[in-house]
Parts: structure tokens; C-alpha cells; sequence
């Protein structure tokens, strides 16, 4: 699942990719300064250990005390190489079993066509789709995960695969796409006693005290092959993207390796604390070395938002409700062009509909739906999924009065759709 807008790509990534091998090796070294037990040392010795000490001051060094261990960051050659050699293992064995695999699959229609005795048909088919997920608590009955909208948005069968290799079925349970930020419930009965030992619940870490040229640690399950970890600096902070009309702000650039897969994972530093969640990387032949993660400190809001909506399950198409509009999406950048603000904007409404019995009419901008906001066409559709016929929900909309959209209020019934009736 790649998202690309002139050389950005969001890490994820669907399916398997033919004919090509991932290697997840990771090499790390440190300095090992001999002990003695006697006072006296030898003149080659003193000798040994200034050269030591001189080519670590040079290239710098970052203490890890949270762990124990010691970040020397030292060049294979000279101090202006660039090469960079880190010993994080300590650090990652404190962290990694917070970190999960999120699968599931996505039904893709082929734009090849298929050939029956009544004609020609769109070909459609399940694609696997992989990312990468962060524990960040619970509550009395569920696991909590938090990932990227774009991981889990429109999946089915989704799944988390922790450490241990224990695979268990997980649903949304909340999720802004505009912020590309999902919440994940796993349920705690489903979940053994030896695969709850063996996880952690990641520690958030503040944002704004990041600094250019500090140790970056991603963990994710890169290109779905299981969960990896690449090594690098925090390259530059407070970076702004826009990928598919997302606009993502405050992120924090590394040069740690972030590939398909990545999306949704942790960025860590050197206290084993999250900064970000891996998210973005820049694709392009003349670029190396630019991947992008969400600052935590920015987001923690919307984390605990979505981690507090009630968790619910898609229901079966004869099940859900129907609203009864067509419409389509305002982007930010509409939004920016032209003042409109973020939403729907209702193209129709049918006759007889929840939408018309509530007031809603062409031109307004659906804006929230039962509290959680809407962004988009696709976001909405999605939500409409897990609300059943009959059920009461509290719509948002912005009606334009007078030259300016005003903001508005109505609870909606929603009702059967018709058979014969695509709109939502």
C-alpha cells in the first residue's frame, strides 16, 4: 500500500514482492576499554587508551544511562566519513516487545477485465497488506494498539502479530485519517498467558526535547517479513508533507532505514522512549536516507481521543444503517483554496432518507459523525459500516448562509438502504 506524491511514499506495503529478498541484518559494534586490576599501566597502554579517548571525542558520544549503554557514534575511516557504528542492543531488548505486526487483506479491482456468458467484468481480488503498530495501554477488556490510518483503513481480516509470533484478531477502534493516525483493540481474552508476559507497553517520550544528531532507533515489520530494527541520527524536526491530501506537520526526519511495512511503527531514541511513529519515507533514485515519523508530542491528543471512542465491529451489508447522501470530499487543500471546511459536501440527498428527515441538504459539509470527524468521502463510507439501522447518531455539518458556512448540529435515524440506492 504505497502512497507516493512527487517522491513520497507512505511505508506500507501490500502483498509480496515478487522476486525480491529482504535482508534483516543489523550490524553493531563498541569501543571495549580494557580493565585492570593493578594501578600500573603500561606506557603502550596510556598510549592506546588517549587514542581511544581523542577519536571518540571527535566523533562524539551519546550516553545512554536509561540503559547502560554507551552510543558511540565513530567514522570507519576518518570523522568527516559519515559511517556510523552503534551498539543498541541493550536499548532494543527493553523496547522491541512493544512493537507489533499488524496484517490483514484489501480487496483490489484489476483494471484487466474478466469474460462471462453475460460480458466483460471487472476482475477483484484479495490483497495482503502489512504495517506495524505500537502498544500503548489497555483498558479493562482490550489491548490498545496505535498505528497509521493508512495501515488499517478499508482492511479486512485485521490482525496483530506480537513478538512471541502469536497472531490475534483486532479491529478499529477509532481513527483520523487527516492525521493518518489509527487506534487498534485487541481483546485481552484473546490473548494467552505467555504471549501477555512477553509484551511491553511502550513508553511516550517528549517531542520537543528531540535534537538534530541524536540517536534514532526504528522498529517495525518491514516489507511484512516481521518485526526488524534499522539505526540511524534524527536528521532535522519539525518537517511538513503532503502525501494523497494528507498534510503531515512536526515531523521528525531520520536517516534510519524506514521501508514498506515501517508505517505505523516506533521511532525510539536513546532512552528507549517513543518520539515518533514511523510514517513517511521519500522515494526517488537521487534521494537516500529519508524517512519521516510522526512526532509524538504532537499527536498524544489524538491518541487518547481515539483510544477512548467505543469499540466497534463492521456489521453485514443488510445490518447497517443508511444515511442517504452522495457527496465528496473537501481536502485540506480545498479547504485551504477556497474556505470550505474539511468534510463532505452533500452532492444529493434521497427522498425519504435519515439525511432529509434530519434537515441535512445539497451544498452542507458533513463535518463529524457521531463525534469523530470527517475528512473524507472514503472516511465516511468506512464509519457507515459499523452503525445499524435504527441506531441514533449526532451529525456535524456546515451550511453555507449568507456568503459563509455556519456550523450546525442534528441527530440522525438511520434507516434500511435501498436496494437499488448507492448512496450512503
Amino acid at each position: 500500500m504505497f502512497r507516493a506524491v512527487r517522491g513520497v511514499a507512505c511505508a506500507a506495503v501490500i502483498g509480496a514482492v515478487a522476486g525480491a529478498s529482504c535482508y534483516g541484518a543489523m550490524y553493531a559494534g563498541y569501543i571495549n576499554f580494557p580493565t585492570k586490576s593493578s594501578t600500573e599501566l603500561t606506557d603502550e597502554q596510556l598510549s592506546q587508551i588517549a587514542k581511544e579517548l581523542n577519536k571518540s571525542y571527535l566523533a562524539g558520544i551519546t550516553d545512554a544511562s536509561a540503559t547502560g549503554s554507551t552510543l558511540t557514534s565513530m567514522s570507519s575511516n576518518s570523522v568527516t566519513s559519515g559511517a556510523k557504528v552503534l551498539d543498541v542492543s541493550d536499548i532494543v531488548d527493553n523496547v522491541i516487545s512493544s512493537v507489533v505486526a499488524i496484517s490483514g487483506t484489501q480487496t483490489v479491482t484489476s483494471s484487466s477485465y474478466g469474460f462471462s456468458f453475460w460480458g466483460n467484468y471487472p476482475q477483484s481480488y484479495e490483497a495482503s497488506v502489512s504495517g506495524s503498530g505500537i502498544i500503548i495501554g489497555a483498558n479493562d477488556t482490550e489491548l490498545l494498539v496505535v498505528t497509521n490510518a493508512h495501515v488499517v483503513e478499508n482492511v479486512n481480516n485485521l490482525k496483530v502479530t506480537f513478538g512471541d509470533g502469536a497472531e490475534v484478531d483486532a479491529v478499529i477502534k477509532g481513527m483520523k485519517a487527516d492525521s493518518d493516525l489509527a487506534v487498534v483493540a485487541v481483546k485481552l481474552d484473546d490473548i494467552s498467558n505467555s504471549t501477555m508476559s512477553a509484551i511491553s507497553i511502550a513508553k511516550l517520550g517528549s517531542s520537543t526535547d528531540v535534537k538534530v544528531g541524536e540517536a534514532a532507533i526504528a522498529i517495525g515489520n518491514a516489507a511484512g517479513y516481521g518485526i526488524s530494527v534499522t539505526t540511524g541520527i534524527v536528521s532535522a524536526v519539525d518537517k511538513s508533507l503532503t502525501v494523497d491530501d494528507v498534510v503531515y506537520e512536526h515531523l521528525i526526519q531520520t536517516d534510519a532505514a524506514i521501508n514498506p511495512g515501517n508505517s505505523g511503527g516506533a521511532l525510539f531514541n536513546a532512552e528507549g522512549e517513543v518520539i515518533g511513529i514511523n510514517s513517511v519515507k521519500m522515494t526517488d533514485t537521487k534521494v537516500e536516507g529519508m524517512g519521516y515519523a510522526i512526532s509524538i508530542e504532537s499527536v498524544k491528543d489524538i491518541i487518547d481521543d481515539l483510544s477512548t471512542q467505543t469499540t466497534r465491529v463492521a456489521l453485514d451489508n443488510d445490518e447497517r444503517g443508511y444515511l442517504g447522501v452522495s457527496g465528496s470530499s473537501v481536502t485540506s487543500e480545498i479547504s485551504q483554496t477556497y474556505g470550505w471546511p474539511v468534510g463532505v459536501l452533500i452532492r444529493s440527498v434521497s427522498e425519504g432518507s435519515a439525511a432529509e428527515a434530519a434537515g441535512l441538504r445539497v451544498n452542507d459539509v458533513i463535518t463529524s459523525f457521531d463525534g469523530k470527524d470527517v475528512d473524507s468521502w472514503e472516511t465516511l463510507v468506512n464509519m457507515m459500516q459499523y452503525y445499524e439501522v435504527g441506531e441514533e447518531v449526532e451529525v456535524t455539518y456546515s451550511h453555507l448562509e449568507n456568503g459563509e458556512f455556519v456550523e450546525n448540529t442534528t441527530t440522525v435515524t438511520l434507516t434500511e438502504k435501498p436496494q437499488t440506492n448507492n448512496n450512503r
